[in-house]
């Protein structure tokens, strides 16, 4: 038996033991501090490979999927084949040019991402998916585990990314250029990880701080630069790359990172490069080497640091949080609306509703999107002498981008809820109506850039109104065309936004590889229809011209085309099964 006194002191070591262990909770028994990274970690990271693997032999599983596979991997042999001869066939770049470029491009990555948090602040400082967040984040890990698995992941992801840049830059590289692509782009990674944790633990006020410097630096950057390069003596800032004067983008890099103001900022840059090309003594490619490694576990464990002082912000703002709800008389109601009610649902309903919600939180990343083609259209627009021919240009220019490239920058549809199919699917709607809601968004955004672009260029080159009209009714079937397509894909072969590795690589090909292809085919369409238009306008008894029946004709074959694609999106929601596909 065990008296009072001595059951209260057993109570009060317990108490003490389990007061200096506050992991006790959160930990398994069987774990140890001392452990590199728990082992459930290590044996999910080796059942997402064993997916991967099994998620390929998904794709010969049935005949459609089969022949599909069969012509991707084709298409793939066909353009990696071509890319990877061409690059072996090539003559190897001069040193000098090599390094400077290669030191440009990580030092432009990295000014990406420090102005990227400094446009808008991420909203958590790791980003973890919605399977992450249920299976590590909500897991029995220290914080220093879920690190670390993210640091693999980015390492196993990095590696595809590093085969590639090895085979495109296979002449100018060495012996250790592999190891070197490895360091250097596992840094990058690591950087904007930095980045986010960073700008996350500073308060508002730090936070309006740097971006008011970031952005002065930016400003200061680009209106100093141009005036120094003007004022230089032209022949000092050549110096001895005065053989490269044909090519001034490769001049313009030179003489940027002679710079004195930048010399400092570059230099790790240039180590860095020249470690990938293997220049230099064997001791100072070792030299670089460990300077490398030093930086990556720099980085690592400063990420790890902030990651921690991150997570005792939140709960002291938490903690703010609820002392100041508990002590206020209104505590107790409700925070919603005022009355209680929820928020209207306007007009084009509730679908479309929860896409523009989203817009409104990717507003900034649009605009961007939207602002470069313009800009990068514009001196055409400005400098073609016939106003029509300029109009032309800016309308087949705006077309190719809505085709190609904007639809990845406004897939605010079913491309961006590959976690919530089962919501879609349980909806109290038809999937005809679920489809328009979810096209509805990027048609809209498409077509409102088309018609700022086309309206402005009219509008300054004083183009016939009749003309502009005719070009903004062939761009909004074709918009709800190419945005149909893309769904289509997604919807038959689905895969999350944020996937990565072989499998991303293949599917870019095969949906650059099919856009090219309608392209061709829709040229061939319009010389195979411009005779017909032409006996079809002979042959009506009052007088057209071949322009009345050309135009609308491809205007009606654009329109029953979208239809089309409409419809079988419609029909591939309503046979799309999320537990086939990984994404219930």
């Amino acid at each position: 038996m065990v008296d009072d006194q001595t059951a209260c002191a057993i109570d009060t070591a317990d108490r003490r033991t389990f007061d200096n262990k506050p992991h006790f909770i959160q930990q398994p028994p069987h774990f140890h501090e001392t452990r590199f990274m728990h082992h459930a970690l290590t044996t999910l990271l080796k059942a997402h490979g064993r997916a991967r693997l099994r998620r390929l032999t998904l794709a010969f599983s049935t005949p459609r999927r089969t022949l599909l596979s069969l012509l991707i991997v084709f298409l793939a042999v066909v353009w990696t084949g071509q890319t990877v001869a061409s690059m072996l066939m090539r003559e190897p770049s001069p040193p000098e040019v090599f390094r400077n470029w290669l030191a440009a491009v990580l030092a432009g990555w990295t000014v990406w991402h420090v102005l990227r948090v400094a446009w808008k602040r991420p909203e958590t400082a790791i980003e973890w998916s919605a399977a992450e967040e249920a299976q590590i984040v909500a897991g029995p890990f220290s914080a220093r585990e879920q690190l670390v698995y993210r640091f693999l992941v980015i390492l196993t992801a990095t590696l595809p990314k590093a085969l590639l840049t090895i085979l495109i830059l296979w002449p100018d590289l060495s012996w250790v250029s592999p190891i070197g692509l490895v360091a250097a782009l596992v840094g990058l990674e690591l950087f904007r990880m930095l980045m986010d944790v960073a700008t996350c633990c500073l308060s508002r006020r730090g936070y309006q701080s740097y971006r008011l410097a970031v952005f002065g630096a930016a400003i200061a950057a680009a209106v100093f630069f141009p005036l120094e390069a003007t004022v230089r003596n032209p022949d000092a800032a050549a110096g001895s790359t005065a053989q490269l004067q044909m090519n001034p983008a490769t001049v313009i890099v030179s003489s940027l990172l002679s710079n004195p103001a930048v010399k400092p900022i570059a230099f790790p840059f240039l180590r860095a490069a020249e470690f990938i090309a293997g220049q230099g003594s064997r001791a100072a490619l070792a030299v670089t080497f460990f300077a490398m490694i030093a930086t990556l576990a720099t980085m690592a464990m400063t990420i790890i640091a902030l990651e921690s002082a991150w997570r005792r912000q939140q709960i002291r703002s938490e903690r703010e949080l609820w002392r100041l709800s508990a002590g206020s008389s209104n505590s107790a109601r409700p925070m919603a609306a005022a009355d209680g009610r929820l928020p209207r649902v306007p007009w084009c309903g509730p679908v479309m509703w929860r896409q523009w919600r989203r817009v409104l939180q990717y507003k900034g990343s649009l605009l961007i999107s939207m602002a470069i083609p313009a800009l990068l259209m514009s001196p055409a627009a400005l400098s073609i002498p016939d106003a029509s021919t300029a109009f032309g240009f800016v309308l087949a220019s705006t077309l190719f981008y809505t085709f190609v490239l904007l639809p990845e920058a406004i897939k605010f549809d079913f491309r961006l809820d590959s976690d919530h199919m089962v919501q879609l699917k349980l909806l109290p709607m038809t999937a005809a109506r679920i489809t328009i809601g979810q096209l509805a968004t990027p048609v809209v955004l498409g077509s409102l850039f088309q018609v700022v672009v086309l309206s402005a260029v009219g509008f300054y080159r004083s183009v016939d109104p009749l003309l502009v009209v005719v070009g903004l009714a062939l761009c909004l079937p074709l918009t709800v065309l190419f945005v149909a397509l893309d769904n289509l894909v997604f919807l038959l072969y689905p895969h999350r936004p944020t996937q990565e590795g072989f499998e991303a690589f293949l599917r870019t090909i095969l949906k650059f590889t099919g856009k090219m292809l309608l392209i061709t085919l829709f040229l061939l369409s319009l010389v195979a229809w411009a005779p017909a238009a032409a006996a079809i306008a002979s042959a009506l008894p009052f007088h057209a011209s071949v322009a009345s029946v050309f135009v609308p004709g491809v205007i009606a074959g654009i329109v029953a085309l979208a239809l089309a694609a409409t419809a079988c999106v419609t029909s591939a929601f309503r046979r799309f099964d999320p537990s086939l596909h990984g994404l219930a």
